[in-house]
């Protein structure tokens, strides 16, 4: 047989076995060692080709280690040490180390085609990449969507609770003390905090901007809320109210960022102008109500609707200001984990009653989340189709080598193999092209998120709000992948493994 993937001539060197040995191994041990042997052999292709795709994938990869190198390099001792590192901060070095991130994946990808195109016939090597590029695309993609999510998750509990109870009636909320001490009691609370919120208008100079004033509990916010995380500048306390006596006091008020550097342009120690247009009551209704607050600190969420729009003062000074004396907008409760906040608002709800209401943080934002989840659904599904190819590549090179190997598959047939030998012959090739190409991809899908997890991709934070490409890898979606990605090789490959099977030793010596 011929040296493009035969079993091997009948000389018994080493690319195949005497008939005899060949008859008697099909019938040893049901031929199951054997049938797998006959199918590497298939794949195999020892013509001689160029390894010129190796050799490309070997220098782009020398390129990208030197380029990370360089991009990595300690500050050298002396004179030239200032310019050094002024050059390490110019968007040069920048370039030069996300380039050679860049360089190492597709050194690393040409590489492996080149290994491939060396080992394997043209068709074959074909198929494995696309097996390949099924399986590391999505690992890559849906992480970075993971990492987006998870990230939006922790910049939404750095400003929300877990679980958040209001009343649901109309009624005010004045029992808060009550229920947050029967909800302390219960299993899976690790802390409560009262708050209470009011659209008002804050003003500096000729600075104006509606936001949200978020009246909270000093002492008791630090441990629901991430605020003291968030901080730019300032702490928590500072919000308490001033000490009696103290001359010209001001209540403090916390400003996100946008507020703070962008809106009003104000400093910590600058005073602003809270305006509540129906806070206050007059003899003709209701008028407008008037504080100075003083800013003793300012926050970065990550999030800009919370940075543009919100701002915090104590509890005490809310209260007064919003004409809401000893009543509250609700009370944040914080969990163990933000996955647990499902169950312990159900349970939180089943302890109160109907008469508050009770949800989570992912039911605050559930058309966030929703749309989140849709989007990571449709890009498994678009670059599933890059999978679904390489099955149809793989079931395409399995026809033709039904074709080209009639003659071979004759004489095993001629010699006792049975079609349920055959047929399992041409599903270990579709096997074997799949696990190539999975498990590569897998390690590559891995390799370039962790890479991304290291060294980062910078992302404009104007545009994006975020300076870093985020990265979480999930198992569980790892796992799918490539159970998606090998259930589409197996099944490509029955069509062409029953065509062998059915093929009847005349038919395939018949022009011999």
């Amino acid at each position: 047989m011929s040296g493009t993937g035969d079993v091997g001539p009948p000389d018994g060197g080493a690319g195949g076995a005497a008939p005899g040995a060949l008859a008697g191994g099909v019938g040893r041990a049901r031929g199951r060692g054997f049938e797998w042997f006959v199918a590497w052999r298939h794949l195999r292709d020892n013509v001689g080709r160029s390894h010129r795709t190796l050799v490309l994938g070997i220098v782009l990869l020398v390129l990208a280690g030197g380029a990370l190198v360089a991009a990595h390099l300690p500050a050298p001792a002396g004179r030239g040490a200032d310019g050094f590192l002024r050059l390490r901060e110019s968007l040069l070095v920048e370039r030069l180390r996300m380039g050679g991130v860049a360089g190492l994946v597709a050194g690393g990808v040409v590489t492996y085609l080149g290994v491939l195109f060396s080992a394997f016939s043209v068709f074959t090597a074909i198929s494995i990449f696309g097996v390949f590029l099924g399986t590391s695309a999505p690992i890559i993609a849906l992480s970075v969507m993971s990492g987006f999510e998870a990230d939006l998750k922790g910049k939404i509990r750095g400003a929300k609770a877990d679980v958040v109870v209001t009343s649901a009636t109309d009624r005010p909320f004045s029992d808060w003390r009550a229920v947050g001490a029967r909800l302390a009691r219960l299993p899976g609370v690790v802390a409560t905090t009262p708050f209470l919120e009011g659209e008002v208008m804050v003003q500096s100079g000729s600075m104006t901007s509606g936001i949200v004033i978020r009246g909270i509990d000093p002492a008791s916010a630090a441990s629901v809320l991430d605020l003291a995380r968030t901080l730019r500048e300032g702490k928590v306390s500072a919000l308490a109210a001033p000490r009696a006596g103290e001359a010209r006091a001001r209540p403090g008020i916390i400003l996100g960022e946008e507020l703070y550097a962008r809106s009003l342009r104000v400093f910590v120690g600058s005073e602003v102008d809270v305006v509540c247009p129906l806070c206050k009551t007059g003899p003709t209704g209701p008028i407008p109500g008037l504080r100075t607050f003083r800013v003793v600190g300012h926050f970065y969420s990550g999030m800009y609707e919370y940075d543009s729009k919100l701002a915090y003062v104590s509890l005490e000074e809310a209260q007064r200001f919003l004409g809401a004396p000893g009543e509250v907008s609700g009370i944040d409760v914080r969990a163990r984990s933000p996955d647990e906040a499902r169950q312990l608002a159900a349970a939180v709800a089943a302890a109160l009653g109907p008469a508050y209401d009770v949800r989570s943080w992912e039911e605050l934002n559930r058309g966030l989340f929703t749309a989140l989840r849709l989007e990571k659904i449709a890009m498994f599904v678009v670059l599933a189709f890059i999978a679904l190819v390489a099955s149809f590549s793989i079931s395409s090179n399995l026809i033709m080598m039904v074709t080209q190997k009639g003659r071979e598959v004759a004489i095993l047939k001629a010699m006792g193999a049975g079609d349920g030998a055959v047929l399992r012959i041409f599903f270990a090739e579709g096997l074997y092209i799949g696990l190539l190409g999975l498990l590569v991809g897998v390690a590559t899908g891995v390799l370039g998120c962790e890479l991304i997890r290291r060294h980062g991709l910078p992302l404009p934070t104007d545009v994006y709000y975020i300076d870093r490409l985020p990265v979480v890898m999930r198992a569980g979606e790892i796992a799918g992948i490539g159970a998606l990605a090998l259930l589409l090789c197996c099944l490509a490959t029955v069509y062409p493994a029953v065509l062998a099977s059915r093929m009847r030793p005349a038919e395939g010596l018949r022009y011999e």
